[in-house]
């Protein structure tokens, strides 16, 4: 490992942390924090977020990073899985953000915007979560913050596209790489303490393989869909890295 990094994957109790110093996975930690001012208080060089950075200004093409990371899931979908592309769901534009600003909630969304425009109701309820990120200057994110997939980052350490993560096979495929990898899960599940309403366990397997991209990310030694990476209107960099 490079330093120190951190993968992050919000939860209900806020964001799900597992960090990774030089001594690498074996030594990692867990731990819940309740928002993003105590995200930004840790001691990472990286802070890989599952999370949206980069927004389109308005609804209708989807963000190039969000194109080109289920083009990455389907061109290594070697068992067959179905429909690996609709894990990465639409992200909100900057149009839908604004609605959300003003104090509008998912019905004022549902009557701003026509059909083929609207947001899931599964991306909405990350929304603030989004704005809080969006809210923070370029040079934020360009000098700690990265976004990651965790789909992305378990089909890039695999090499292949790996099972749906509800499924049975698809947590024992995860619970393997990141075994390989050198994290002690059972270790961090109990660090993590009490789950009910505050984690969930695919969380910290997402979190565990973002802190791979940031480690990537901290040696330079990553990729990014799209390549190279764009930027949005506000100058926030706009790209999946793995």
């Amino acid at each position: 490992m490079s330093g120190t990094v951190a993968g992050v994957d919000g939860c209900p109790g806020g964001w799900l942390v597992v960090v990774v110093g030089p001594a690498g996975p074996p030594t990692a930690a867990a731990t819940v924090v309740p928002d993003l001012p105590a995200l930004l208080a840790l001691d990472a060089d990286v802070l890989a977020i599952d999370m949206p950075i980069g927004l389109m200004d308005m609804p209708g093409d989807p963000r190039p990073a969000d194109r080109g990371a289920r083009a990455f899931l389907s061109d290594r979908n070697t068992d067959g899985v179905r429909a690996p592309g609709s894990r990465v769901f639409a992200s909100p534009a900057r149009a839908h953000l604004e609605v959300i600003r003003a104090g509008g909630g998912y019905r004022d969304l549902l009557g701003s915007f026509p059909p083929g425009q609207r947001l899931s109701k599964q991306c909405f309820n990350i929304c603030d979560r989004i704005v809080a990120l969006d809210d923070l200057g370029p040079e934020t994110h360009d000098g700690r913050i990265r976004e990651v997939h965790p789909e992305v980052s378990f089909a890039a350490l695999a090499g292949r596209t790996l099972a749906p993560k509800k499924s049975a096979e698809g947590r024992r495929s995860r619970q393997r790489a990141l075994a390989r990898l050198g994290f002690d899960l059972e270790t961090l599940t109990t660090s993590l303490g009490p789950r009910p309403r505050r984690w969930n366990p695919d969380d910290l397997l997402d979190a565990c393989a973002a802190t791979w991209s940031a480690d990537r990310v901290a040696r330079s030694r990553h990729e990014t869909l799209p390549h190279p990476p764009e930027r949005d209107s506000r100058g926030h960099r706009m790209a999946i890295h793995y």
